[in-house]
């Protein structure tokens, strides 16, 4: 009577990530620069000069403000090496990973039509606003669960542009991440997708500054304390945009031309002095 063989271990994958250092894994095919509590680097996954890539050990998992790629360990090197989930589970079990691919190599993995026309290397296009046909976007997020707070950008004429949701970590902390309906350019397909908005971006509050013609614009720091500040503060415009410090070169800071605007940072010491970025920006 032949034997059978024991089928594939099960592996514990929430155990492998807590055990093994993201850095280390990633810090293996990106040249990842300290940055406070975060590493950073240009991203792996699109072309672009300003790195917006980020790495949070603290949390294990990586985000690009541009074209929003985003995952823990695993997703990292199913994404960049084109592995099947079991092999990026055993390449981290064994410590041992798949060479560093050459340029050429990544040239041949690109997607069909993606040229110099399309050079963040993204096939998938956020479409501003979204169209009727979208949909109720999802309410929760594959791995991160049910959302704490959920908010919609919405533009001058309240039509929604996309949304950014806000997740509560396993350590206590918390993890935004955008959202927006988007087309593949050689699909055709639409649907929600987590990614950032496209460049350059829009701000939080445009429905509120079209309302308030004549009124005094207040931009402060993050979804949450402009909706705060707005029901305190009727009389003023409050606004802000996505991303955060690191990302107001990436904003769309036209519509507050010509307008008054106050510039409320929030009130911690590495928000003090206002970054050269920002300054430059407004």
């Amino acid at each position: 009577m032949t034997k059978k063989s024991p089928g594939p271990q099960k592996i514990d994958t929430a155990e492998l990530l807590a055990r093994i250092n993201i850095i280390d894994v990633i810090g293996q095919y990106v040249q990842l620069k300290k940055s406070g509590p975060e590493y950073e680097a240009c991203c792996p996954f699109h072309t672009e000069v300003t790195p917006s890539f980020k790495v949070t050990p603290a949390k294990g998992f990586y985000h690009c403000f541009g074209c929003g790629a985003h995952g823990d360990a695993i997703d990292f090197l199913r994404a960049h090496l084109g592995l099947t989930f079991h092999d990026a589970v055993a390449a981290l079990g064994d410590n041992k990973f798949p060479a560093p691919q050459t340029r050429q190599e990544r040239a041949a993995r690109r997607p069909a039509g993606d040229s110099e026309g399309n050079r963040d290397g993204c096939p998938w296009k956020p479409i501003l606003p979204v169209p009727e046909a979208a949909g109720e976007p999802p309410r929760a997020h594959i791995k991160r669960g049910l959302p704490e707070r959920v908010w919609c950008y919405r533009n001058a004429a309240c039509q929604a542009l996309g949304y950014v949701y806000r997740f509560k970590t396993s350590s206590g902390g918390k993890e935004t991440l955008p959202l927006v309906y988007a087309r593949h350019d050689q699909t055709g397909a639409h649907e929600w997708r987590w990614m950032a908005f496209p460049e350059p971006r829009p701000l939080y509050g445009l429905d509120r500054l079209a309302a308030k013609p004549d009124a005094t614009v207040l931009l402060v720091e993050g979804e949450k304390c402009a909706d705060a500040a707005a029901e305190v503060l009727p009389e003023y415009a409050v606004l802000t945009w996505p991303g955060g410090c690191k990302a107001v070169k990436k904003v769309d800071w036209r519509p507050l031309a010509g307008r008054k605007v106050i510039c409320w940072p929030d009130a911690d010491a590495k928000r003090e002095p206002p970054t050269k970025a920002e300054r430059s920006a407004l």
